[in-house]
């Protein structure tokens, strides 16, 4: 009986042994919990007010970003629609001259352009030429639009050059690198033939056709130049 006792005291005793380590794992992990918890908002009192201005701060210049890139969106119909509006004006060339006096960068650029020649196309060949040379004079344009601007000016005032004249006005267009060189040396040719220089005008015919920029009508223009310097 003694030894049932016992061995009844010993189970009792090691029961309550578990309970007490287990008591003691549930209140150690209770204590982490609260000092995690603890930790946590200590860092949120610190750096909470940061994270909201930060977020607060990305949805604004989200906002901001948007408003702009509609603001462009519009801007650029807007300058568009001036451009077409002009276009199908009884007068047109006034009307690009208002909207480049009214734009900045490209769309005056455009609006230069189309004025210039609006006034060629109504026959007002001189001042179409001086609208031209304006835009080729311009600072900070692009090459292209200025050496575009340069050519479409020789070429309306071709009519009333010698051939002498044309020859050196197209010089510039005709030389390595420019960017309408084959055009210029076909008007170049048409005027040194004019002027009686045959060997000159077979020569910047043959330029024409080892040009791989030229296109088929230039190479068949230059061909009949050829033809008429008598060349082979």
């Amino acid at each position: 009986c003694r030894g049932v006792r016992r061995a009844g005291s010993g189970d009792s005793g090691g029961t309550a042994g578990r309970t007490t380590v287990s008591d003691g794992d549930s209140f150690i992990q209770e204590v982490s919990e609260e000092l995690r918890r603890d930790r946590m908002n200590a860092l949120w009192r610190r750096f909470g007010p940061y994270v909201i201005g930060g977020a607060v701060a990305l949805v604004v210049v989200s906002g901001v970003l948007t408003w702009l890139d509609q603001r462009s969106t519009d801007a650029a119909r807007a300058r568009g629609g001036a451009l077409l509006e002009a276009a199908e004006a009884a007068a047109p060339a006034a009307a690009f001259g208002a909207v480049a006096d009214a734009e900045d960068g490209g769309a005056a650029l455009v609006a230069r352009l189309s004025r210039a020649a609006a006034l060629a196309e109504a026959g007002e060949t001189a001042a179409a030429a001086e609208a031209y040379e304006a835009v080729a004079a311009e600072d900070g344009l692009e090459p292209i639009y200025r050496s575009l601007a340069a050519f479409k000016a020789v070429m309306l005032r071709e009519a009333g050059m010698s051939p002498a004249e044309r020859i050196d006005a197209l010089g510039p267009h005709a030389a390595e690198g420019a960017p309408f060189r084959p055009l210029a040396l076909q008007r170049r040719a048409a005027a040194k033939l004019a002027a009686g220089d045959r060997a000159g005008a077979a020569e910047d015919a043959r330029a024409i056709l080892s040009d791989p920029m030229a296109t088929a009508l230039l190479r068949d223009r230059a061909a009949r130049l050829l033809t008429l310097a008598g060349a082979d």
